[in-house]
């Protein structure tokens, strides 16, 4: 018999806690953890359905550099070192106002205010407040 392992969800900021089974690493069953003080056994549809968003066949699992019309493979070094470039060199044209960060709804897109707002801060912006029309 499988055995139920404790862990918490990613797919949104509230990270409810669950209980697992596995085999290797992929997750075959899913439950609230009811001794979870944050969610109390609770599971909404995307936690209920954690292991179908985890073992999805077309799940990126690697970056992606498109090519032309198409992408190929990179590794991770590659990539976060290009785009911290690109960043840079924006930065220097057109200053910290240039860019914005948007979280929003979806899969791990809620940390606003554990990564949005220190990212920001370190690309020179200072807040994340904005006030409109700015001289």
């Amino acid at each position: 018999m499988a055995e139920w392992k404790k862990t918490s969800c990613v797919l949104c900021g509230l990270n409810c806690g669950l209980e697992v089974t596995t085999e290797g690493s992929r997750i075959t069953k899913v439950r609230g953890d009811r001794e979870s003080p944050r969610s109390q056994g609770y599971l909404c549809r995307k936690g209920a359905n954690v292991a179908y968003f985890q073992n999805n066949p077309e799940r990126l699992k690697y970056p992606l550099k498109r090519v032309g019309d198409r992408f190929e493979r990179i590794c991770w070094n590659t990539a976060l070192d290009e785009i911290a470039a690109r960043i840079k060199a924006v930065l220097q044209a057109h200053g910290p106002r240039s860019f914005a960060y948007m979280g929003g709804g979806g899969q791990g897109c809620h940390f606003q205010s554990f990564f949005g707002v220190p990212l920001s801060m370190a690309w020179g912006q200072g807040t994340t407040t904005t006030r409109w029309p700015r001289n």
